[in-house]
């Protein structure tokens, strides 16, 4: 798993470069046009029996080449724009999943491995904070599933810092909660009976943050915590009701 974060990590940095190269000259002042690197921590919490929380180094990334944009997982195209609607055409890294061989529980398993969803994503924003809806299927046919999220967000302005706080929900489809928290019939064993937690429902709240060093150094953190819907708790290979993802990282604006 550490291995295949690190290579899709330095693909993304390599597209984002590439993003970026046509405006970066006038980034201090076309908000357009950006390009912001430096080196992150991405630290996870998973629900699954025996596995502990994992830390990997990670590049945190923001490019902008309107109508094109990229951030630290995300790459998306701006197809809409008003004073307050947006459409955006995105591709998004699905992190989930585990390295069966990283627990004896997962004993004859098959690995559940990351993947990357692509659909499209609505945003109504005003005075009251900012509402987004997507829709996401997976593009690697790993778990040929469905994704429909809708998310609140205000967000605080400050001389150099903002935070926004956020909540929402995601509907998992069968398919994918099945990929990611089921067990198949071949991988049943003695006190791990297949099983298939079917459509499922996850709450979460987050929270995204960024303060301004300097006209060069931005440092970033994000944390996002899902209560899991019972369907998955139920799975025989899970043992916690929560998820958690960080991101902490600092940002040179080139």
């Amino acid at each position: 798993m550490a291995n295949k974060i690190l290579i899709i990590s330095l693909t993304l940095l390599i597209c984002s470069a590439g993003l970026a190269e046509g405006g970066k000259q006038n980034s201090q002042t076309d908000p357009n046009s950006i390009f912001l690197l430096g080196p992150g921590t991405l630290i996870t919490v998973k629900p699954y029996k025996g596995m502990d929380p994992t830390i990997y180094p990670i590049p945190v990334i923001t490019a902008v080449s309107a109508p094109f944009y990229f951030s630290i997982d995300t790459a998306g195209c701006r197809l809409f724009s008003d004073s307050n609607m947006t459409f955006d055409i995105i591709g998004k890294l699905r992190l989930d999943g585990y390295d069966a061989d990283k627990s004896d529980y997962f004993d004859g398993m098959h690995n559940r491995n990351m993947t990357v969803d692509v659909g499209g994503e609505f945003g109504i924003s005003g005075d009251w904070g900012n509402l987004y809806a997507r829709i996401l299927t997976d593009a690697l046919g790993q778990h040929d599933g469905q994704e429909y999220r809708l998310t609140y967000a205000k967000p605080f302005k400050f001389e150099k810092a903002k935070i926004s706080p956020s909540a929402g929900f995601a509907l998992l489809s069968s398919n994918l909660a099945d990929y990611y928290y089921g067990v198949r019939d071949d991988e049943a064993r003695t006190g791990r009976p297949a099983y298939n937690p079917g459509a499922s429902v996850n709450w979460f709240v987050g929270l995204d943050a960024n303060y301004q060093l300097n006209d060069d150094w931005t440092l970033l953190a994000s944390i996002t915590y899902y209560w899991l819907d019972n369907n998955i708790r139920n799975s025989p290979i899970v043992n916690k009701d929560y998820t958690i993802s960080i991101i902490a990282g600092a940002m040179y604006r080139f």
